[in-house]
């Protein structure tokens, strides 16, 4: 491995082209030299014309690594990360440009941890929080403040010495939430970081399938299931386990009045979310919920008149 490769930007993808490739350019024209980082792409779609064109992104520049994979959705994260080179590993989800100024903050971020190698996750604006940047001395702390984010791949970070340390065996992690998995190895004797300044630009679904897993299952019972496991090895108290889940039903309100209530296109399977019912979560709770969700939207709406 070259001792200057820095950081290696993970991109696991289905082979969406209108999506992948800005997101390349994005990185591209960052202007950072090209010593310093890798880009690695595994793909495991059927998209010949994207895999063409990958091919010729690739004889463009030296630091793409492309590699065609028959992993499943989002175990193919994982399959990414196994190719990664460089010293801390950045998830770059395929529909999200690097805004300017990012990969060299990703860069900076290494010179000036890469001896204490602390957990981070870099939450892109999403949390309200004062600083930009906040430290915390226990596991238990960073898992309240990132509070449901932590359900996103997004902003998963982890350096390549953690990485190694993890099985290689794929059916160890959690097929919908390997990142999350990742991102809770490390639990003790650490710092944790979370980084909120914004490094990322979503391209618009448009039409685009997104996703076909079952959405309410996933967020109702799965993701909140990996938060119970943390308080049942006693690496959480109770009380942000409280705290994660009820954020995270926040969220669900959400999922359920954009596509429950507003019928909004989407591409997810909804058919689970009876399913998710008593284990985590009642169907009560959930309507409490969706009711100040569309309390809000009635306000926005009346304001902009």
């Amino acid at each position: 491995m070259s001792s200057n490769l820095k950081v290696s930007l993970c991109l696991p993808t289905n082979g969406v082209v209108e999506w992948v490739f800005p997101v390349l350019d994005s990185i591209y024209s960052q202007g950072v030299d090209e010593s310093l980082f890798e880009v690695v792409v595994t793909d495991n779609g059927h998209n010949e014309d994207f895999k063409n064109s990958m091919r010729d992104y690739v004889s463009k520049h030296g630091n793409v690594v492309y590699a065609e994979t028959e992993a499943m959705p989002f175990i193919n994260e994982i399959e990414s990360y196994k190719r990664a080179r460089g010293e801390l590993i950045k998830f770059v989800n395929h529909r999200t440009k690097l805004v300017a100024g990012a990969l060299q903050k990703l860069i900076d971020f290494v010179d000036v941890y890469g001896s204490d190698k602390p957990v981070v996750y870099y939450s892109n604006g999403d949390l309200e929080i004062e600083k930009t940047k906040h430290e915390y001395e226990s596991f238990d702390q960073f898992v309240k403040h990132l509070s449901y984010l932590s359900s996103w791949s997004t902003g998963m970070t982890i350096w390549k010495d953690d990485f190694e340390k993890l099985p290689a065996d794929v059916s160890r992690y959690n097929e919908l939430f390997p990142h999350t998995n990742v991102l809770f190895n490390v639990r003790h004797n650490r710092k944790f970081v979370i980084d909120n300044t914004k490094i990322f630009d979503e391209i618009p679904q448009g039409k685009k399938p997104k996703g076909s897993y079952d959405l309410f299952f996933a967020f109702g019972v799965e993701y909140p299931w990996i938060i119970c496991t943390l308080l049942r090895d006693k690496d959480i108290s109770p009380e942000t386990f409280r705290y994660v889940l009820d954020k995270n039903l926040d969220f669900l309100a959400v999922l359920y009045y954009e596509f429950r209530v507003r019928k909004w296109y989407c591409s997810y399977d909804l058919s689970g979310e009876k399913n998710m019912y008593g284990v985590f979560y009642t169907k009560s709770q959930l309507l409490k919920k969706v009711a100040k969700v569309l309390a809000k939207d009635i306000i926005r709406f009346v304001l902009r008149r």
